[in-house]
């Protein structure tokens, strides 16, 4: 046989990584805090902001544990460092306690990667510095930072963390098997489908959305401390084997934050930006998860905003980075700027709104009656906006108590343009119907003080976060933890 060695390609190198963006420290407050930890012997909790939804997510946590005397600091991922994604650390009065930023960059894979190792780097900074002060980090809900940061930490450091807006599991109605994808609804197919997602049997789907659904069990497996939104999520962290007693049902944050935006007035009213919004009523679609943005539900859900405008509706379309991109992908952006110009009263596209104040003054205003949506956070604050029809545009939702419990948010296959126009149609002409709320996500001022308190609780008991599970059935305690090294 001819020898082929030559002509094999030559040795192909390939960058693993860019050039980091070093870790900015703020070394005055971060050796105050410490000082302050070690003289009263207490652990720190450190809160992890790193997307637009973890600003306000998580700032009543860092508020109540001001008010209970926990010390603590912010590491902030500084993955949204724009004017609009990175305005909530300046909006929510954060920015005076995030001592650590860690300046993330790039793409999904190198997000994740620089996170992992920036946040191990930064808890082994912190025992190096402090070796008898340990840090607690609190991640939040499915993002990329709650699944890597604490993979991070627990590789890095060897302790768990705690996470709020624990045990999200996607679930989908059996239903769903019946779609015909291919076909146009009649209203009593539409009407079977929103009564089974209310009424019938759901199943878990993992698959969406992508990578929250990743994100979230990865967490899970390195965190100590769960903050359960409601029962459904305990009984999900149960099954997979978390040990009950680490599992709180404390409700939802985002409640605590609406609370602080209800009593404060934006920059600049949502009116100034977009004065058309102050006459009739709008229908606000916001989508930008990545299943949606596959060629065959992006069309459709753009052709069923192409569907809804023609017929008379009012619509105002955010446009976030990843529709924006969409669009250009697919060759709709210049047919969705016809759509606007020819229909000025009707059709609104704006950029992501800056403000959270300006999401919460919208939706109180009296001006939107239903909102269109692939957010997870967004089908948990609408619960809270009593006049306010909450649409997902999934085929499944990692908050499916707020379709079957709460009884306040209808899936909308995005399967085919017809699906989405067809259902919107339904769900107007019987508002009331699907306005009977339940607000399960407990009540403003209450959740972050739970989880503090929790905390706090914990920080007094000594036990530490170790991941050991001699620790957990308590044969014995360690002092020092160098089995991660």
């Amino acid at each position: 046989m001819k020898n082929r060695s030559s002509d094999l390609p030559e040795e192909l190198k390939l960058q693993a990584s860019p050039d980091y963006i070093p870790i900015s420290i703020s070394k005055r407050p971060f050796d105050a805090i410490f000082q302050r930890a070690e003289s009263e012997d207490t652990p720190i909790l450190a809160i992890v902001t790193g997307t637009k939804p973890d600003f306000y997510k998580q700032a009543p946590l860092v508020l109540e544990a001001q008010k209970q005397g926990v010390p603590t600091f912010i590491v902030n991922t500084g993955q949204h460092f724009d004017d609009v994604l990175g305005f909530g650390l300046k909006e929510f009065d954060l920015e005076k306690y995030a001592i650590c930023n860690l300046h993330i960059r790039g793409n999904l894979m190198e997000k994740a990667s620089e996170l992992l190792l920036k946040f191990g780097l930064f808890g082994r900074f912190c025992s190096e510095n402090y070796k008898d002060v340990s840090v607690l980090p609190i991640v939040h809900g499915d993002t990329l930072v709650a699944g890597i940061a604490t993979m991070g930490w627990v590789f890095g450091v060897g302790q768990k963390v705690a996470q709020n807006e624990a045990g999200l599991r996607s679930m989908s109605p059996k239903a769903v098997k019946t779609l015909r994808p291919n076909s146009a609804p009649s209203s009593k197919e539409i009407q079977t489908f929103i009564d089974n997602q209310l009424y019938s049997d759901w199943f878990i789907a993992r698959e969406e959305p992508f990578p929250e659904q990743i994100d979230t069990w990865v967490c899970s497996a390195g965190t100590q401390y769960f903050f359960a939104p409601v029962q459904l999520n305990r009984e999900n962290l149960v099954r997979e084997g978390y040990p009950q007693e680490d599992i709180h049902v404390v409700g939802n944050s985002v409640v605590d934050a609406i609370n602080t935006k209800r009593k404060e007035k934006p920059e600049r009213s949502i009116f100034d930006f977009y004065p058309q919004l102050e006459k009739g009523e709008w229908l606000r679609i916001d989508i930008h998860r990545r299943e949606n943005l596959t060629e065959r539900r992006f069309e459709a859900i753009i052709s069923g905003v192409v569907q809804l405008v023609r017929k008379g509706y009012k619509i105002v379309f955010v446009k976030m980075n990843a529709t924006a991109n969409a669009l250009k992908s697919y060759n709709l952006e210049a047919n969705l700027a016809k759509l606007a110009e020819e229909n000025a009263k009707n059709f609104v596209v704006t950029p992501l709104w800056r403000e959270y104040a300006n999401v919460v003054e919208f939706l109180d205003s009296g001006r939107c009656w239903a909102e269109l949506t692939d957010s997870g956070s967004m089908q948990e604050e609408l619960l809270y906006f009593p006049q306010v029809l909450s649409m997902t545009a999934r085929l499944s939702t990692d908050r499916p108590e707020t379709v079957f419990a709460a009884k306040s948010n209808i899936l909308v296959p995005p399967v085919n343009s017809d699906w989405i126009a067809r259902t919107v149609k339904l769900l107007d002409s019987n508002r009331s119907e699907f306005l009977q709320k339940k607000q399960i996500y407990g009540q403003p001022g209450e959740v972050s003080s739970k989880i503090i308190s929790v905390i706090k609780k914990e920080f007094e008991s000594g036990k530490g976060f170790f991941p050991w599970f001699h620790h957990r059935i308590g044969l014995w305690k360690d002092s020092k933890n160098i089995g991660y090294l």
